[in-house]
């Protein structure tokens, strides 16, 4: 038994794992997209003291409400009954068709029921011929997300970069050491770009001959490249992630480094600054992409890794980065020596940038654009101007940068719910600094809480599944940690104890998104079975651990789907859902799987941080 499965029994409870085994009550078989009504839940579960709303949806509308009971998982015994409840039972659109997914829904309530346990809803058929169905099983404790957060979170070690996973840490997902051969991540150089699409390699011609370790970081997503870009994205918004998620602990994530006193959250987000402080040359000018080529098994690649050319947007994406670690590592007080030089290097690239103004190197065409590089593209150059300058004011106490902070902070105007992500740590840094202008302060916190109202908009009674998106495109499982972090932000920074629970139960309500309750009955989390989910995502598109050319070989097969000789992906990875719409899915590796079923680190750190904030505090 693998160490991230140890817990499963005290996560379920002992009498929870009897169900589906011999001896156990029998019950109905589950539902499926074709039963006439389906009941689709948080197959991981709901909190014990918090809302619990379960979809009920039909192609047709309700006449009546079905005949619905809650039911003991492990010996089948009704423990609740709607016709004793009528009340909690409520169509959505006053019965009508929901726009969204085109389903008739209504939501079952069953907040009032707080016993913990391992349940599904039983649905009795309301005409003959019609066998009794059932929901998924579903847990109610009071903390059943601990476990998807913990999963969660240890993706980021499954798609660490230049190292060896062994079975120790890895478990059955294990490989040796990987892209440290000659010309690979240890001396890596800088390549002239020929033209092609941001994930190919970056050219044939060497521009910079110096070798540069640049070992570290994490994978981007199903391909093997490390952006500068959305690393920044992805490791600020796991700082912020720290900042908020105050009960995480060492020996959690069960990596390399738990046990060394030091939260394992902010371990895993060091093994990406590591990264970031190697990604500069000596002036403090950043590479914007390191190419590394996939493959299954990740040892097996022996090809160059690439750098692409300094930019000045990658200088600044950099810049916020280490500004922003130095802050927190001295915020919590660990290791000065490393936050010490994460300052050094931040400080660096703002001066080097104070000389030589962005942009560069200036698009021939168009001289206030950056020329194209062959990176895929980088993150908010205003945004991060402001990270970076609010948290050097922390650090150093200059008013120089203080100003420079207010000055991008003041020009803020708002944004749709989900989005402006790369804002959230400025705003956070400069609220909760001494000094800061207080009418500045309270334009950011209505900013916040204005997102917030819109994520509450959106979510609950407001929505026929409960949680509704702006869009669903390509990642658009991203948007729906977003959502979470809104709420969450505006939770955090309201001072109504009313409106810190509405804002929490909005943000709730994404979780139970990713788990399930959404109209595919989907967990968008990988290979959660062994955590009470019966239905997650098993295959997604990922060069060593969903590779379309591996279905047929006995290494590469194994993590693909289910089945005998199969053990499927990791627990955790956060797929990139629904694509053209609710029900748009791909779930297998034909077609263009990468638009649906393709992880990525910046849907895993949304998501990691909304399931964090609720499984880990």
């Amino acid at each position: 038994m693998y160490p991230l499965m140890v817990r499963l029994s005290l996560f379920i409870g002992a009498g929870a794992l009897a169900a589906g085994v011999a001896g156990a009550a029998e019950i109905p078989p589950a539902i499926t997209d074709k039963s006439p009504v389906r009941v689709w839940v948080d197959q991981i579960g709901y909190r014990a003291d918090g809302r619990k709303l379960l979809i009920v949806a039909s192609d047709n509308p309700f006449s009546q409400p079905p005949a619905l009971e809650l039911a003991d998982a492990a010996t089948g015994k009704a423990v609740w009954k709607l016709a004793d409840h009528p009340e909690a039972f409520k169509p959505f659109n006053r019965g009508q068709k929901d726009p969204v997914s085109g389903d008739y829904c209504a939501h079952l309530d069953l907040s009032d029921f707080r016993a913990p346990g391992r349940y599904y809803v039983a649905i009795h058929p309301n005409e003959a011929g019609r066998k009794t169905e059932r929901s998924y099983r579903f847990n109610i404790a009071p903390n059943p997300y601990y476990q998807s957060a913990i999963a969660a979170w240890r993706m980021f070690y499954y798609n660490r970069a230049d190292c060896e996973k062994p079975e120790k840490y890895a478990g059955p997902w294990n490989h040796k050491m990987t892209h440290r051969g000659p010309n690979q991540a240890t001396e890596a150089r800088v390549y002239k770009w020929e033209g092609k699409p941001h994930w190919d390699p970056v050219g044939k011609e060497v521009l910079d001959p110096t070798p540069r370790d640049v070992t570290g970081g994490w994978w981007d997503a199903g391909d093997f490249n490390k952006y500068m870009g959305n690393t920044t994205i992805v490791h600020n918004q796991m700082l912020h992630a720290a900042q908020l998620i105050r009960g995480a602990r060492d020996n959690e994530f069960n990596i390399p480094e738990s046990g060394n006193g030091v939260p394992d959250l902010l371990d895993e987000i060091r093994y990406g600054t590591e990264f970031v402080l190697k990604m500069a040359d000596e002036t403090g000018a950043a590479f914007g992409k390191c190419h590394e080529m996939g493959a299954c098994p990740p040892e097996s690649n022996t090809t160059p890794v690439q750098l692409t050319v300094q930019t000045s947007g990658a200088t600044m994406n950099r810049l916020s980065c280490l500004a922003y670690a130095a802050f927190v590592w001295s915020e919590r007080g660990l290791d000065g020596a490393f936050a010490d030089r994460c300052l050094k290097e931040a400080l660096k690239a703002w001066n080097l940038l104070e000389r030589k103004p962005h942009p560069w190197p200036a698009d021939s065409k168009n001289p206030k654009k950056t020329a194209p590089t062959g990176n895929w593209f980088e993150a908010d150059y205003e945004a991060c101007r402001a990270l970076a300058a609010a948290c050097l004011w922390r650090l150093t106490g200059e008013d120089k940068y203080r100003e420079a902070a207010e000055a991008e902070l003041q020009r803020l105007r708002g944004w749709m719910p989900g989005e402006g992500i790369d804002w959230y740590p400025p705003m956070w840094v400069y609220i909760h600094s001494r000094g800061a202008r207080p009418e500045l302060v309270e334009k950011l916190r209505k900013l916040i809480l204005d997102a917030g109202e819109g994520v509450v908009r959106s979510s609950g009674e407001r929505a026929g599944y409960a949680a509704n998106l702006r869009g669903w495109w390509w990642g658009s499982n991203r948007l729906v940690g977003n959502m979470g972090m809104a709420a969450i932000c505006a939770a955090e920074i309201s001072d109504d104890s009313a409106a810190k629970r509405k804002y929490l139960d909005a943000a709730e309500e994404y979780i139970h998104y990713l788990h399930g309750r959404n109209p595919l009955g989907l967990c968008y989390l990988t290979n959660m079975k062994q955590f009470g989910a019966e239905r997650s995502a098993m295959v997604m598109f990922h060069s060593w651990l969903g590779n379309p050319s591996k279905r047929k070989d006995p290494y590469g097969s194994r993590f693909i789907g289910e089945g005998e000789g199969k053990i499927g992906p990791p627990p955790g990875y956060v797929v990139g859902g629904a694509n053209g719409g609710p029900k748009k899915y791909n779930d297998t590796l034909d077609g263009e799987p990468w638009i649906y079923n393709e992880p990525d680190i910046g849907y895993q750190s949304s998501c990691a941080l909304l399931l964090g904030y609720f499984g880990m505090r």
